[in-house]
């Protein structure tokens, strides 16, 4: 065995990352494995690689994605990885302000001074209506990171065909239970009539039927809420979900600069 070779257990210990952390970053093409003995499977690490785990390893720490991981350690162009880690210094900064306001929100909660908000359920009937839609499998940690991306792709389709909308948008939860880690959604905007989609975007119908809904005002943390006021409802009133919630977007990010203005319809079709 080459003298400048480490096993993975040796590496782990120089590296400060873990075994199971190696095994899986060699998995993912992050961080392969110097040499694989062909007979035992074991993995070795040279000694000129240490530079890049360090590098792995503070990446890891700023919680970079691996598919972005995977990305930056390949892109030899300073200026682009400097791009990279502009895009994630903004995502750190959204996540720290949503961060703030939970904490604001926890503190609220503690201190007593969040009154209990008597949230109203209405009914009405929806009509069936032609959208444009973008579907995508997160979970609560990328949350907003893949909301961001499946909306850029949605209304980039719409600048490059010039069509509009003809009402907010929306997201609908496909799953009939709720997971943190697989959560499949799809975003929308209705349209005034059917086209085909393309590049991720598909043409879907919105159902429609008798809908029943509340509405929830501030920061998108805190949708819960509304959630569970519906939910209530819907038991105390012998009623069943008949498709996936839906969040409309009445005023969203991008409109207003502080999420307390948020404005967020929350409905689910019922029987």
């Amino acid at each position: 065995m080459r003298r400048d070779l480490f096993s993975i257990g040796e590496f782990s210990r120089m590296s400060r990352i873990s075994i199971k952390a190696l095994r899986h970053y060699d998995q993912e093409g992050i961080l392969r494995a110097a040499h694989v003995d062909g007979q035992s499977g074991y993995r070795y690490y040279s000694s000129t690689q240490l530079p890049e785990a360090n590098l792995v390893r503070m990446l890891r720490s700023l919680e970079m994605p691996l598919p972005d991981m995977r990305a930056f350690l390949r892109e030899k162009d300073l200026a682009k990885r400097e791009a990279m880690l502009d895009e994630h210094r903004e995502r750190i900064r959204r996540r720290i302000a949503e961060y703030t306001y939970i904490i604001s929100s926890i503190e609220r909660l503690i201190e007593g001074k969040e009154k209990a908000m008597e949230r109203e359920v209405v009914t009405r009937d929806v009509a069936e209506q032609p959208a444009l839609g973008v579907r995508f499998q997160t979970s609560m940690m990328t949350m907003g990171e893949d909301f961001g991306k499946a909306f850029g792709t949605l209304f980039g389709f719409l600048g490059r065909t010039g069509m509009q909308p003809v009402g907010p948008p929306m997201t609908l939860y496909l799953d009939p239970e709720f997971t943190e880690d697989k959560i499949n959604a799809e975003v929308c905007v209705p349209i005034e009539k059917p086209v085909p989609g393309g590049g991720g975007v598909e043409s879907v119908t919105l159902s429609g039927g008798k809908f029943a809904s509340t509405l929830h005002f501030g920061p998108y943390h805190e949708i819960g809420e509304a959630y569970q006021a519906l939910t209530v409802w819907l038991r105390e009133n012998a009623l069943e979900p008949a498709g996936p919630f839906r969040e409309t977007y009445l005023v969203g990010v991008g409109q207003v600069e502080d999420p307390a203005e948020y404005r967020t319809e929350v409905s689910c079709p019922i029987a």
